[in-house]
């Protein structure tokens, strides 16, 4: 069985609409969709581990990504670019998160971020550029360890308190 979408596998796919990623997958490689601008549905299953960098970068048509609480990391620039995205759940396996990952999300306006523990933000670009207006929701017994952590700090009056 396939056990990883590989590097640019449907790079510039730009017809491609919707994508199920069997449960035999383990890693979304690097650029796999990206730039599959007519991309609106993606269901990534509980086997995967990891999203690889730029994995759906300039997905422009993509308005919304559940991460699966067995991803561990999100690569840089995953989901850079995806100006259409509106709502992400961050499952709570999610420790870490790469450099400009949800860069330019021009129209993310909610983020479940499930891990009781703030995932490690590479740096102060991962939500560039992201609506002032977002509303990041978190554990109701982590909102004080996320309003302290370095980078989500910036989001402080952002984060709420929610009951996954």
């Amino acid at each position: 069985p396939v056990t990883e979408i590989g590097e640019r596998a449907f790079n510039n796919c730009t017809s491609l609409k919707s994508v199920t990623i069997p449960d035999s997958v383990t890693s979304i490689g690097d650029y796999a969709f990206s730039t599959c601008v007519l991309l609106t549905s993606v269901t990534i299953p509980d086997s995967v581990t990891s999203i690889g960098t730029g994995a759906f970068f300039i997905c422009d048509s993509l308005t919304s990504i559940t991460i699966p609480d067995s991803v561990t990391e999100i690569g840089n620039n995953a989901f850079h670019y995806c100006d259409s995205l509106k709502s992400v759940t961050i499952g709570n396996g999610v420790t870490s998160i790469g450099n400009n990952a949800f860069y330019n999300c021009k129209s993310l306006g909610t983020l479940y971020c499930k891990p009781i523990n703030p995932p490690t933000l590479s740096n102060d670009t991962v939500f560039y550029n992201c609506p002032s207006s977002i509303t990041i929701y978190v554990p109701s017994g982590s909102v004080d360890a996320y309003k302290s952590a370095q980078y989500w700090s910036a989001f402080a009056d952002r984060i709420v308190g929610y009951e996954f």
